[in-house]
This record gives C-alpha cells, structure tokens and sequence, in this order.
C-alpha cells in the first residue's frame, strides 16, 4: 500500500511534483546495450564513503521503487518493483536507469510488494518478491512469490509462480525488509516499527524497535509456516549515531531511523539494512546465520540524501540505492 504517514504529505507539499501515469510504459523487444559500473574489489565492511549518480530512471511507471537486486547472470540488468499492489512485477532496468522492460507476475490477492531477492535454484537463480507490506498491522498472513529469473530479452508475463505464505507468532507486523540466508535455506524478516513523533502525528504509534523474524525458505503450501523470533533492531536509535551534518527532512520527522529495505551481498558475507537516510552494514561471521550477525553491532555506510529511500542492493564491491517518486536516481555508494 502506498505510505499514509507524513513524510509523503511532507514531501508532497515541498515538492509538488506531478504524478506519472498509471500505466506501465511500453513494453521493448529486448534489452538496450548498456554499461555496468565498474567491478569494485570487495571493500571493507563500511567502506563505502564516495556517492555516484549512475543516472535516472527512464521508465516513467517506477515511481514507487521500494526494492532492487542486481542480476547475477545478467550483468547489466537491475532488476526492480514498485511499492504495493499497483502493476506488481518485475521492472528491468540499466545500470544508467535505462528502460529494458517489464515483466508483470500474473498472480492473485498481491496486498504491498516492499523487497525484492535472489536466490540460486537447481537451474539458475529464482526471485523472490516480498509481499510483506501492513501498514495497518492487521494481515493474517504474509507472501513471498518465488519464480525463475525472467530473461531480460524476453518481455512478457510471469506466469509459474509459487506462493510462500507465513504467519507471524505474535501479532501482525508491518515490514519491508526481506534477507535471504541462502547457506542456510532461510528467510528473514525485519520488521518496521514505528515510534511516536509527538504532537506531530498519532498514527506512527508508540515506540517500539524493529523486530527480526526468520523461518524456512521451503514450506509445504497447505498451510501458512510459523515464523520465528530472532532479535530486535533498534534501527531509531541506531539513527542518533549517524555522521549527517544536516539533518534531512525524514530524520526531522522523526521518521529517518525505519528500516526500508534490505540485502545480502552475493558472498553472503555482509548484510546490509537500509533506512529512510542512512545505510547500515553487518559482517556476518563463518557459521553465523543471518539472523544471528544482525544481533551485533553494526557500522555505518553511507548517508543516503533521497527523498524517500526503500531500496539497496548490493552490486560487486558497492551499493545501489533509489528512492520512491518520479524519475529518481540511481546512486551507488563504493570505496
């Protein structure tokens, strides 16, 4: 669903952009040559101090990007969707924001598309697309769409999908952070709990730190699988550490410090959890799951200046960030 809070009034009112259509541009017969950024060697774990524009999305129906991941077998495609349930699928694009194509997931009941994964399958790597999102915590159930990873040339629908449903062992949550632990065939969700901004609006709730949740990446499809508790991220207060000299409009609200998105790095040696400003970076040790690297302490990678930042990637040595809205940029954060 599209966000409610105050942080789109905010913006909207600053901004006054105009909205792009609604429809999805216009399909291509493949895809456009286009130039990666450079391979960076591995940095360490938050060296991740310089910022590049590598462009602007051409396709004028991203204008909710709420989840990238860099293709694997496609060097040059990004792949990436759009916040909630409005044209769900998959939207190729350059690593210059180039158009290469949508490819719509023909499947029913999508609530609020928030992250998007990769993970290996026996004949190539499969997506997972997180339809996580409840901004009203009241969801009985949570989704993950698996599927083979489209071939970017070949424009059309998507049509074998398998739906994963789960449930939370608590209560219902809002969420918009998918990891995946691959070595250890596991699913991980991070939870976006909202903290009150006093006297500016009621409906961010109390405070409470974000909650992590972890369960099987295969389920048995009969019934919704249990998740499981796995920590708690107090991504807010992980906020006050930030180095931003000037504070952005979304730290002002008191807003800055939730969790947007997320990514594992294709090693599976880092984790990295994005908020609205700020990009965060754990090392995840051998023999450590992901879950279990994200109760430490982890250490800053960026300040991320976007409007209203949902989704990194993780792209050889470096990071790739865009924001919600109309034509945003394309950054990526390297050594």
């Amino acid at each position: 669903m599209r966000r409610r809070h105050l942080l789109l009034v905010a913006v909207a009112a600053l901004c006054a952009c105009t909205r792009a259509d609604d429809g999805v541009a216009a399909t291509v017969v493949g895809p456009a040559a286009t130039t990666p950024p450079p391979v960076i060697e591995t940095p360490g774990p938050c060296s991740y101090e310089n910022t590049i524009v590598l462009g602007t999305v051409a396709n004028p129906a991203l204008d909710e990007a709420s989840g990238l991941v860099a293709s694997r077998r496609n060097r040059d495609v990004i792949w990436a969707h759009n916040d909630g349930n409005r044209s769900p699928g998959l939207f190729a694009i350059g690593h210059d924001g180039t158009d290469l194509g949508f490819h719509p997931i023909e499947v029913d009941g999508v609530v609020d598309l928030e992250d998007i994964a990769l993970i290996s399958g026996p004949t190539g790597d499969e997506v997972l697309l997180a339809d996580i999102g409840d901004n009203g915590s009241e969801r009985t159930s949570i989704r993950l769409y698996r599927f083979d990873e489209p071939d970017p040339a070949v424009i059309g629908p998507i049509t074998d999908i398998d739906v994963l449903e789960y449930v939370y062992p608590d209560r219902p949550h809002n969420a918009e952070v998918l990891l995946v632990d691959e070595a250890n065939q596991r699913v991980v969700i991070v939870t976006k709990e909202q903290r009150l901004v006093e006297g500016v609006s009621p409906e961010l709730g109390p405070t409470e730190v974000s909650l992590v949740f972890e369960g099987p990446l295969d389920t048995d499809g009969d019934q919704p699988t249990e998740l499981t508790a796995a920590g708690t991220i107090d991504a807010p207060l992980l906020e006050t550490r930030t180095a931003a000299e000037t504070p952005q409009l979304v730290s002002l609200l008191g807003i800055g410090g939730l969790p947007t998105g997320g990514d594992v790095s294709s090693d599976g040696a880092l984790i990295a959890l994005r908020t609205y400003e700020t990009i965060w970076i754990w090392p995840r040790p051998t023999g450590s799951t992901v879950a279990e690297s994200l109760t430490a302490d982890p250490c800053q990678a960026g300040d991320v200046r976007e409007p209203q930042g949902e989704a990194v990637a993780f792209f050889d040595g470096s990071l790739i960030t865009a924001s919600e809205g109309p034509s945003p940029d394309l950054v990526q954060l390297g050594p």
